[in-house]
């Protein structure tokens, strides 16, 4: 006989891909900028970042030295701000709070953007909490980005839900135990309200 499952208490909501994404373009400017070998080692860049061991725009300087990127490092770092955010889909976010479930931000940032997110966009504004991995010290789809948030919210993670547009942070999600589905943008704000309402 099937286990019944336990009730829902905690949506994670992953940023980038779920509720936002970068304008388009940022790919081909920074092509346009230092060639292909420039783009692979920015992004590396911002990646070593995530855990908040060190500064992104450091980071990105010496990418830019190495690859010998004319224009200022505020400059070519303001391009990771460029975020288009959708309020169809924090609107859902609303609505779920409205109904009693707690929901949390779950998103990968270097301290850079994630404070950006956090002071000018004021994305935390629509939640009950928020981990970011530059402050948690590990990043998806590490185990413990995600043990590190069940042990912080109290919950078991049977009553946890996550919703990620990266196939290896729902694995990572679920073999910790969480109800983790995958959300494709293309599928709109239509396919995310299916996936947020499916354990409602």
């Amino acid at each position: 006989m099937r286990r019944a499952r336990p009730p829902l208490r905690v949506v994670l909501l992953d940023a980038d891909g779920v509720l936002q994404r970068h304008r388009p373009g940022l790919v081909r400017g920074l092509l346009r900028l230092g060639g292909p070998r420039f783009l692979l080692d920015a992004l590396r860049a911002e990646v070593g970042c995530l855990t908040g061991e060190r500064d992104f725009p450091d980071a990105l300087a010496e990418a830019m030295r190495r690859h010998r990127v004319r224009g200022t490092v505020a400059e070519v770092a303001a391009r990771w701000l460029d975020i288009v955010v959708d309020p169809r889909r924090l609107a859902l976010v609303d609505e779920l709070r409205g109904r009693g479930v707690r929901v949390a931000l779950a998103t990968n940032q270097h301290r850079f953007r994630g404070l950006h997110m956090r002071e000018v966009l004021r994305l935390d504004d629509h939640f009950d909490a928020a981990y970011y991995s530059y402050e948690l010290g590990v990043a998806k789809p590490d185990a413990g980005y995600f043990t590190r948030i069940l042990d912080d919210l109290g919950e078991p993670p049977g009553s946890v839900l996550f919703v990620d547009d990266l196939p290896g942070n729902v694995r990572a999600a679920r073999a910790v135990g969480i109800d983790a589905r995958l959300h494709l943008w293309r599928t709109g704000v239509a396919g995310l309200r299916r996936t947020l309402t499916s354990r409602l």
